[in-house]
């Protein structure tokens, strides 16, 4: 992937060249039409992706049925993470909203970069790690608004379903 994609990308803010042009070569570039499904909630993890221009909306199926908005994401944003760390499956799903472009970073690369002790890596940890802690603290803040809600206003599954790291 061109390594000036990711120039306007806080994640990468804090790389320097150097580790930003060999976190690029890592990535591939994959454009999705509106409406178009980048990650579905329940597969298991193939990697995390970065979104480059567009927008996408991250829902959630509920087990009783129906689904439920969660955030809409816009240019910068890193989703996919959680999954790809715990092998886990996908707790949403990530939707187009009109043509998306985004960087895909495979899993084993994503490990790899997450295992190093280079200083390509250590950088790269330090700013995932960073971008964990600013969706932990945008989680924190919806649950205290949830909380301060009457309890004929605040839905079930707002409170029995965490949102932490739900892309």
């Amino acid at each position: 992937m061109d390594t000036q994609r990711l120039d306007g990308v806080p994640l990468f803010s804090s790389l320097d060249d150097r580790a930003r042009n060999a976190v690029a070569s890592m990535m591939t570039e994959r454009a999705y039409p509106d409406g178009a499904a980048l990650l579905t909630q329940g597969e298991r993890s193939g990697g995390v992706f970065v979104l480059l221009e567009g927008s996408i909306r991250v829902e959630r199926t509920l087990p009783a049925g129906g689904t439920v908005d969660l955030v809409t994401l816009g240019p910068g944003a890193l989703f996919g993470t959680l999954a790809v760390l715990d092998g886990g499956a996908r707790a949403a799903s990530c939707l187009a909203r009109g043509p998306v472009r985004c960087g895909v970073l495979p899993r084993t690369a994503f490990m790899d970069l997450m295992d190093g002790r280079t200083p390509v890596a250590l950088r790269f940890q330090h700013a995932v790690i960073c971008d964990l802690f600013k969706d932990i603290r945008a989680t924190n803040r919806r649950l205290v608004e949830l909380a301060a809600l009457p309890d004929s206003q605040v839905p079930m599954e707002a409170l029995t379903d965490s949102i932490i790291g739900l892309q």
